[in-house]
């Protein structure tokens, strides 16, 4: 099966039953631009309204930087919000890679070790791979806040014209 088919069953699956959160992240990330976008949009399987959060940070070093803040952000959230049976989506491949064979990405070593730090928190954790499409919500919010002129965080009180 090839790889877009592959991922259209997935984000099909999405569609299914499940318990606890979900929750989808994402970085975005423009040379040209001061900050670094991180965005999440998080649903729960017993029918509490979703929960988003979107933040700039000081634009890191490469896209997949941005990536990988975001995650960690979202897991601070989470764990925050005490959710502890937690599958978290990206459309970022390298950060799938990343998080499963953390020795080979040395340069993250730093945030890979604050990753597993903080998986530890939870009952339940898993990072699987989406499709852009089956990630708008999460990429519109990381998009939005990147090109904010100011430092911004915001968990929920996201601003009404930015929500999709």
């Amino acid at each position: 099966m090839d790889l877009v088919n592959r991922t259209r069953v997935r984000d099909a699956l999405l569609e299914s039953n499940y318990s606890g959160y979900r929750c989808f992240v994402d970085g975005s990330w423009k040379e040209s631009d001061k900050f670094s976008g991180t965005g999440w949009f998080c649903t729960s399987s017993n029918g509490e309204p979703p929960t988003m959060g979107a933040a700039n940070l000081r634009r890191s070093l490469s896209p997949l930087h941005a990536e990988v803040e975001a995650l960690l952000w979202a897991m601070k959230c989470m764990i925050g919000a005490d959710h502890q049976e937690v599958a978290f989506f990206t459309d970022c491949s390298d950060l799938v890679k990343m998080v499963s064979s953390p020795t080979e990405w040395p340069a993250f070593s730093v945030y890979l070790e604050e990753f597993q730090s903080d998986k530890e928190e939870f009952l339940s954790f898993s990072l699987s791979l989406i499709s852009r499409r089956a990630n708008v919500k999460a990429d519109n919010l990381a998009r939005k806040v990147r090109t904010e002129p100011l430092h911004i965080t915001y968990v929920n009180n996201i601003p009404e014209e930015w929500l999709f």
